[in-house]
Order: C-alpha cells, then structure tokens, then sequence
C-alpha cells in the first residue's frame, strides 16, 4: 500500500486491492476497492453492472481491510469500469 497524496483532497488515498461488497438499491455486486482514503473510496465495477449505478445513489460498500468494515456511501463519479464513492454518516 502506497499513499497518494492529491492537492484537491483534504486526506491521503491509500492505493490497495482488496475485494469489495457494493450494495445500491437492494441489488450487491462484488467489486475491488483500488485505493481508500478516509472521506471515500474508487471503486472497479464491472462494465456491464454501470448500467445499474447513477451518480447520487446511496449505498453500502463491505471492504476487506485488515477485518471487514462497512461504509454508508454516496457515488460522486462514474468513469468506464469505476465508480467513485463518498462516505457519508448514516
């Protein structure tokens, strides 16, 4: 795990690969995590399951850190096969 800082964040990315748990709407779909920071996450999620995803959905992302820990989240961009999310208090 590297850190990686960007002059737009308030806090560090953590670039990592770990698997993921994305539930939007009721529907799950297993996913990686590509790097976390403490504000949100990115996220790749396979091309033919964006159909499904919008920006401004709320969610739940299950990531498998060193134990599983579960985020309340709000997807903030869409790109080809990933999806930013914003962790938001529930």
């Amino acid at each position: 795990m590297t850190e990686k800082p960007d002059k737009q964040r308030s806090d560090s990315r953590v670039e990592l690969l770990t698997r993921c748990r994305l539930e939007i709407q009721g529907k799950k779909y297993d996913c990686l995590v590509d790097n976390i920071s403490t504000t949100g996450a990115s996220v790749e999620v396979p091309a033919k399951e964006l159909n499904h995803i919008q920006v401004g959905d709320m969610g739940k992302l299950d990531v498998l850190l060193l134990s599983p820990v579960s985020y309340h989240c709000r997807v903030v961009r869409i790109s080809s096969e990933q999806i930013g999310v914003h962790f938001v208090d529930q």
